[in-house]
């Protein structure tokens, strides 16, 4: 059994493209989490007692308009186009993975089984993932691996896609934390547009709700 951990790792180029560790979960687990037909979405959770077999962790690579385009649904059809890739790769509702050693260019058996339900296919992620994304990621996989142990692991297994860690859209709010132009709606956290995590969806939710106190207070 796992002990209770965390790690956050980054790792930043001079251009400004990062890679970062997101949502590391001691004890869990990848999980499906598709929202439309076929395509294919994972994340990662663990229950109470953070006590299953495998630790796991999103594997992030900053994304821009600069990559996807200015039009303000240009974000979604980036995330959607990957996840269909991901089915299209498949060819049903397993997970497209691979060993890191594969990834990185050689031939490496799974040293953990991989925990996604319904099950995994493996498959070359370069085939699914644009190459700036994957060429992020190797480079950073190899930098954490300079940090901790565990990034050295070549039987380790990448799970894809993880596209949903952040809103690709924004619903635009003044000063007030109103929606611009409709005074009684007050969009917050992950899936308006203003936090990538529940820590920071907690703490938006929290200065949403004191301005609305504030504001709407018994004089």
């Amino acid at each position: 059994v796992l002990p209770v951990g965390e790690y956050q790792l980054s790792h930043r180029r001079p251009d400004g493209r990062a890679l970062y560790t997101f949502s590391m979960c001691p004890g869990g687990y990848d999980v499906a989490s598709t929202s439309e037909k076929n395509t294919i979405v994972t994340n990662g959770m663990s229950e109470y007692k953070r006590d299953a077999e495998n630790a796991n962790a999103a594997l992030v690579v900053s994304v821009s308009e600069k990559d996807f385009g200015s039009d303000p649904l240009d974000g979604v059809r980036f995330a959607r186009s990957i996840e269909s890739k991901a089915y299209s790769a498949s060819g049903s509702c397993l997970a497209p993975a691979s060993t890191v050693g594969s990834f990185l260019g050689c031939e490496s058996e799974k040293s953990v089984l991989p925990s996604y339900k319904p099950g995994v296919c493996m498959q070359n992620l370069d085939n699914i993932l644009p190459q700036f994304v994957t060429d992020m990621m190797k480079e950073g996989i190899r930098v954490f691996s300079r940090k901790m142990n565990c990034f050295s692991d070549m039987g380790a297994v990448l799970t894809a896609p993880e596209t949903r860690t952040s809103s690709p859209v924004r619903i635009l709010r003044g000063d007030e934390r109103n929606a611009v132009g409709i005074d009684n709606l007050y969009p917050c956290g992950e899936g308006a547009g203003y936090a990538g995590g529940i820590m920071s969806a907690a703490v938006d939710g929290i200065k949403t709700a004191l301005k609305i106190m504030s504001r709407r207070a018994p004089e």
